[in-house]
């Protein structure tokens, strides 16, 4: 399908399924208030920058550098241990890393965590704040994009429904693994998923693009 009915639906699946996923794993991780506050208002920002000028940037290129940061930070993840205490960035750096992934999941489709979750591991935040934050962000970058994409009739809201509800499953086999795990096993998993990720994004993008 046209890239920009895909990158639409895909963005309202994730919107569908966002509210449940960012639940479970904020309220696991009891992150505070205001560094979440900064990183989903500068995550609606980009989101939509990136909306309103989806058609103005190179969507090969904008996949590829999402195939390679996934990859990148997954391997980046597996080889570097992190350092005990390490906490999260300050609310300034989770603001000025929201308005970039916001503006390139919206161009994407892919909804925040898979651009945010891999820049937190390689500043060593741990995994599972990572994970929460990248679902929090989730929140406002699909809702933007998604209501630009709808006003511009972009969205096909069965393929989205679809979407949302296998996503939605997916994600509550997920809470189920990620709670039996420790804080090492969860980052390595999460390493593991990033790895693949990369290497099947990149070849998605480059076999589409051949």
């Amino acid at each position: 399908m046209p890239l920009d009915r895909a990158i639409a639906a895909s963005l309202l699946g994730l919107l569908i399924a966002g509210v449940y996923t960012a639940f479970i794993h904020l309220r696991r991780a009891r992150l505070e208030l205001r560094p979440v506050a900064a990183l989903c208002l500068a995550a609606a920002t980009g989101a939509l920058i990136g909306a309103v000028t989806l058609d103005w940037v190179p969507a090969t290129a904008v996949r590829l550098f999402v195939a390679l940061l996934a990859f990148g930070s997954g391997v980046h993840a597996l080889a570097f241990k992190h350092v005990p205490g390490a906490s999260i960035p300050s609310p300034g750096a989770l603001a000025m890393l929201g308005l970039a992934v916001g503006y390139g999941s919206a161009i994407s489709g892919t909804g925040g965590p898979v651009m945010l979750i891999p820049l937190l591991l390689a500043v060593r935040t741990p995994a599972a704040p990572a994970i929460a934050l990248g679902l929090a962000a989730q929140l406002p970058i699909t809702l933007t994009a998604t209501a630009v994409y709808a006003i511009e009739g972009r969205v096909d809201l069965s393929l989205g429904v679809k979407l949302g509800s296998l996503l939605i499953a997916g994600t509550f086999a997920g809470t189920l693994l990620s709670s039996r795990l420790s804080g090492r096993n969860l980052t390595v998993v999460v390493a593991l998923t990033l790895i693949s990720v990369g290497l099947w994004y990149g070849y998605a993008t480059l076999v589409n693009r051949a």
